[in-house]
């Protein structure tokens, strides 16, 4: 049982509300702060009650309807019973008892979050008890905060012996340098990370609340000690500063070309100027007319101002080969000269297929007179063209063939698992316990590790936030106390053992799902 039941205080108020249920039957209300110990108390109580005690109980909600609360409460004193939901419950409970003496005890734990109705019907429930002719052994015990607890109490009346309220006391200082120490053994936090600054903080804060130091425990072993609020980003004012930008750039680039201009305004176009045809090659064939003809055209094109008015085109073929003056990297006049290649050399060219940027040989050939070595025909560049052809589909089989066996052996991986939907979390009790079987930022590591495992279906995993990243935790298991967790994680298959899975408060879970 947990280390705050030890305390001297704690056990005086055990003992005392064990001998109230089991002689005098009171109407009981345990009050005291959230994180005070009730539930803890209520724990030890269960297990210190004679067998002959039967406990129906019930944890409020805030979502709780009367007709919900009825059933949860008839269904654990008579094994399927009938009756109807609207019914008080009083009604409903002497009809179904009526002749079976029963020794209960009604612990109603956060009564305070129950409807106002689930108070009077019980109060209800009590009085009629006290007129019968045997009447049940009949004990209620509520846990509620202190301030619901001085506000009802006072309103019930009609009974011999009246209700009684007890408060939980705050664990005194020695107290509770005891339990967190204790405590911080029993989750194997490192003496490292509690200094005797950390220690003399937590105890300033916890108020004499075990509950507060237990979250704070939990906090050194989740590391998720309050992150300062980043500043959210001005989108409006980047938007804007990002338009302002790109408007100043546009203007620039209308406004700087005219400012860095040599031309000056007003200026008119420059007049093209005439440049004289090149002097032609003397070859084959009869310089008369064609000579005639370029000097007439080489005076005329001397004056600027002078138009070239008869132009007569050259009458006479150009010839078929080069024979004289080849145009060399030394030629001091290379510019004006004109080099004529034969038909015949420019359709093989034209025909011929192009390998490279080089002249092919056989026009080589041709050019340099030595026509003895002719290239292969048609049909023998269509048959090496198979061939290459042929080779390259050869070679290139095999990757196409060992590519979907690739494709297929990656297709494999662990399925998906679904995320816990956040309601299912918060509705679980906050004193109760679950294991956490791990933790990752990898959310496919999750999914290997469930899919391993076989927990699928077994486990809730929810997200949360760790130094600001996504971190996804699986849980499995709702355990009434931090005994229960314990025992349920030596009951773990060893692979998961091996993970140092350890129990983990409602609490702690439902705080870690707040953004």
């Amino acid at each position: 049982m947990s280390k705050l039941l030890q305390f001297p205080s704690q056990r005086q108020l055990v003992e005392r509300l064990l001998h109230l249920i089991e002689f005098n039957h009171p109407f009981i209300f345990l009050s005291g702060p959230a994180g005070s110990g009730r539930a803890t108390l209520c724990e030890l109580l269960l297990t210190r009650l004679p067998e002959k005690v039967q406990v129906v109980s019930l944890i409020g909600r805030p979502d709780m309807k009367m007709g919900e609360v009825r059933q949860l409460l008839l269904e654990q004193i008579v094994d399927k019973p009938l009756f109807n939901p609207q019914d008080a419950l009083a009604d409903s409970f002497f009809r179904m008892m009526e002749g079976k003496p029963a020794t209960l005890l009604l612990l109603i734990e956060r009564a305070h979050e129950l409807p106002a109705e689930v108070l009077s019907e019980l109060w209800t429930l009590c009085r009629h008890n006290d007129t019968l002719t045997k009447p049940h052994q009949l004990a209620t015990l509520l846990t509620a905060d202190d301030a619901w607890c001085r506000t009802v109490r006072p309103g019930l009346k009609g009974r011999a012996m009246p209700s009684l309220e007890l408060e939980v006391a705050p664990l005194s200082a020695p107290e509770q340098r005891i339990f967190l120490y204790e405590k911080a053994k029993a989750q194997k936090i490192p003496a490292t990370l509690l200094p005797k600054a950390k220690v003399e903080e937590i105890l300033s804060q916890s108020k004499g609340q075990p509950s507060i130091i237990m979250q704070a425990l939990e906090d050194i072993m989740t590391d998720r000690r309050p992150k300062k609020s980043q500043p959210k980003l001005p989108i409006k004012q980047v938007v804007l500063g990002f338009v302002a930008v790109i408007g100043i750039l546009l203007a620039l680039t209308y406004l700087l070309p005219p400012l860095f201009s040599d031309k000056p305004e007003g200026q008119e176009m420059a007049k093209p100027v005439s440049t004289t045809l090149p002097a032609p090659i003397p070859g084959e064939s009869p310089a008369g007319a064609v000579n005639q003809a370029d000097t007439q055209l080489g005076a005329a094109s001397n004056d600027s101002g002078a138009l070239v008015r008869d132009w007569k085109p050259e009458s006479q073929v150009l010839p078929k080969k080069v024979e004289s003056e080849t145009v060399t990297a030394e030629s001091g006049n290379y510019e004006g000269r004109r080099i004529v290649i034969s038909d015949d050399v420019v359709e093989k060219l034209m025909t011929g297929p192009s390998v490279s940027g080089a002249l092919p040989s056989e026009v080589v050939k041709e050019l340099t007179g030595d026509a003895s070595n002719v290239a292969p025909s048609n049909g023998q560049a269509g048959s090496q063209a198979k061939q290459a052809t042929g080779n390259q589909a050869a070679t290139t089989a095999p990757a196409s063939q060992t590519g979907p066996a690739k494709i297929v052996e990656q297709a494999a991986s662990a399925p998906r698992v679904a995320l816990t939907p956040v309601t299912t979390l918060q509705q679980k009790a906050k004193t109760h316990y679950s294991v956490q079987l791990m933790g990752a930022s990898n959310r496919p590591a999750v999914d290997s590790f469930v899919a391993e495992n076989q927990l699928s279906g077994k486990v809730w995993v929810y997200q949360t936030q760790f130094r600001g990243s996504p971190w996804f935790v699986v849980l499995q298991g709702d355990h009434a106390s931090l005994q229960q967790a314990k025992a349920a994680i030596r009951q773990l298959p060893p692979a998961l053992v091996k993970g140092q899975p350890w129990p983990k408060s409602f609490a702690q879970v439902q705080k870690e799902l707040k953004p």
